[in-house]
Formats: structure tokens, C-alpha cells, sequence
């Protein structure tokens, strides 16, 4: 009994310093990050367009469409291909204009967001208006998959650090809020 206990008590001690060990993540300092995010290559138009080959192509299979909702698929390609194409096109301004943003004042960044914010309105209710028609022709099966296959594009591509913001409250309260009007994720 005795050495159980010591072996347990070894092996709780053990546990504790790995878990302290795997907690303390290396610090690597701010200019390393800098150059690390910059010798990251870039994608090309090239690599993106084959992307949101992929992504179309995954959203249509997942779908499992019908000989009748084939043909109200075209314009929801095209709506997300567009989307996709306005999307590449700000990330490559984004880049170029990025010292001249560092350097705008309060009014002018609030002006370039919302110009920002304005365009992704745009193309996100052109995905909507062209889905509409699909949409209504979905059993529940792909009413219940839908969401989950067209979340890059309903949300113009819109990663992880977009929408949570600086704070990350964004993404927690966008979480609950799906689970609201989608159910639980499976």
C-alpha cells in the first residue's frame, strides 16, 4: 500500500512540473515576430484563386444538390467567387497602405473602416441574395450542413482574429449567438 501511494505521489509531482513546464510558452521578442510575419510569403492571386476553388468545390459536394438545385447554383458560385476576388483585393491594399494607416489620425481610421466594413456589407448581402433562391429549395439535412459549409463565405473570409477583435469578445458572443439561431454545433 505503501508503494502505491508513494508512486502515486510521484507520479501527481510529475504531472504538476510537465504541466508547468508545457504552460511556460518562449517569449520571443516583438522584432523577431515582425520578421517572422514578414518572411512569410504571401499568397498570390494564383494561390488564392485556388483556394476558393477548393472552398466552392467543398461548399457544393457537402451539399449533396439535387438536378434542380444544380441549376440555381450559379449565381451563389459566382456571389462567393466575387466576394472572394473583393476579399483578396482589400488584403493586398490592406498591405500596401499600411504605413500610411500607422500614421492617420482617429478620424481617418474611423472613416477607412467603415468603408471597410461598408464593402463586406455588400458582399454579403449579395451571397445572401443570390443563396435565397437555393435556400428555399433545402431539405433539412442541407439547411442543418449549409451553415457550417458556407461560413467563409457568408462572412467575406473574415479569419479568427477579425472577428473576435482586440478584446476576442466578439467571437465568444458570436459563438453563443449561432448556437442560438443554428442549435449546438455536432
Amino acid at each position: 500500500m505503501k508503494k502505491i501511494a508513494t508512486l502515486a505521489t510521484a507520479a501527481v509531482m510529475l504531472a504538476g512540473v510537465g504541466t508547468y513546464a508545457f504552460a511556460q510558452a518562449p517569449t520571443t521578442p516583438p522584432a523577431a515576430q515582425d520578421q517572422a510575419q514578414q518572411a512569410r510569403p504571401r499568397l498570390s492571386q494564383d494561390d488564392f484563386n485556388r483556394l476558393v476553388d477548393a472552398r466552392v468545390a467543398a461548399i457544393k459536394a457537402g451539399l449533396k444538390l439535387t438536378g434542380d438545385q444544380e441549376k440555381l447554383w450559379g449565381p451563389v458560385e459566382s456571389a462567393i467567387r466575387n466576394a472572394a476576388n473583393q476579399r483578396y483585393t482589400r488584403m493586398t491594399q490592406f498591405r500596401e497602405t499600411r504605413e500610411q494607416r500607422r500614421s492617420a489620425d482617429f478620424m481617418q481610421r474611423l472613416e477607412q473602416r467603415t468603408t471597410m466594413r461598408t464593402e463586406r456589407a455588400q458582399a454579403s448581402t449579395a451571397v445572401a441574395t443570390a443563396l435565397r433562391p437555393l435556400w428555399d429549395t433545402f431539405s433539412d439535412d442541407q439547411k442543418r450542413v449549409a451553415p457550417r459549409l458556407l461560413r467563409e463565405a457568408v462572412n467575406d473570409g473574415i479569419g479568427m482574429h477579425e472577428r473576435r477583435g482586440r478584446g476576442g469578445r466578439d467571437g465568444h458572443r458570436g459563438r453563443h449567438a449561432e448556437m442560438r439561431h443554428h442549435g449546438p454545433q455536432q
